[in-house]
């Protein structure tokens, strides 16, 4: 009796080691496969393809299939690191949310706000740049600040954080929306509107290059951050894309790239990770 007890508890705990061996080999194969497992989230395999609104310089600019700026090199030094070739694809900003949570591109790169708006139709990457607005006015103008927008007719790009703005934070008489940013901006300058409220850094890189018939009058600090967008049923892209912005963020390319395009020091919500990706504001509030 003794030894039949003795066989039957020797031949559970082999049952019981084999189940041991056979999970932690499950295990060890899902961990092992996890970094491959966006490549079947992609429109097509080994590729990237990427929706943007170009031109909006220093994001995007040029001409296809030479686009730069400082997207376009984020997205390409993020494609390297995870073995995938890029397809940019020009859209207007007014549906590129639409257009990609319905398929159409893997992800947005176009100096998007992460908004708790988009955030029901898109998920954000962590954030990559923090922002505000800007208001333009012509040379010489009145207006100074928001304030003085009462009655006034306001440009900005059509679907914009600056359109937001310019509906919901000032008493403009009549906001009109552009289909690029630089619309927005040659409307102030040929007197189709009093003042435009567009992303400061467009702003401020049409000011360098010397485009005449406007100045910012101020900044405007609205806490801003850009993030890349992703379809809802993409969680791998995600993931894998935050991995590689993580990791030129800690080895110093993009610090080196934001210094190409703005000639200065990155904040450091983004290079510290301070910045929340959820609401796009920073973890102190």
């Amino acid at each position: 009796m003794k030894k039949s007890r003795l066989i039957a508890l020797l031949s559970a705990l082999m049952i019981l080691a084999a189940m041991v061996v056979v999970v932690g080999c499950g295990s060890s194969d899902d961990s092992s496969s996890g970094s491959g497992d966006f490549q079947s989230e992609l429109i097509t395999e080994g590729t990237l393809t990427v929706g943007s609104d170009i031109p909006y310089a220093p994001f995007e600019m040029g001409q296809a299939p030479d686009y730069t700026g400082f997207d376009i090199e984020l997205v390409d030094d993020i494609a390297k690191r995870l073995d995938l070739d890029v397809k940019i694809e020009d859209t207007a900003f007014d549906t590129i949310f639409t257009d990609v949570a319905q398929g159409k591109f893997d992800m947005v790169a176009s100096a998007a706000t992460i908004t708790p708006e988009r955030e029901q139709q898109v998920n954000f990457s962590d954030p990559y740049f923090e922002s505000e607005q800007a208001l333009l006015v012509p040379p010489g103008s009145d207006i100074t600040s928001v304030e003085d927008l009462s009655g006034k007719t306001v440009a900005a790009q059509d679907g914009t954080t600056g359109e937001a703005y310019a509906n919901d934070e000032t008493d403009a008489g009549q906001v009109r929306g552009f289909p690029t940013g630089a619309a927005a901006i040659a409307a102030v300058v040929n007197g189709q509107a009093d003042a435009a409220i567009i992303d400061a850094p467009v702003a401020e890189d049409a000011a360098s290059k010397g485009q005449a018939g406007f100045e910012i009058a101020t900044n405007i600090p609205t806490g801003e951050y850009y993030g890349f967008a992703f379809a809802k049923n993409t969680p791998e892209l995600l993931k894998a894309v935050n991995g590689a912005l993580s990791d030129l963020i800690d080895d110093g390319t993009y610090e080196k790239l934001f210094k190409k395009y703005f000639n200065a020091t990155p904040p450091a919500s983004i290079t510290d990770g301070t910045a929340s990706a959820d609401t796009g504001t920073t973890d102190e509030g």
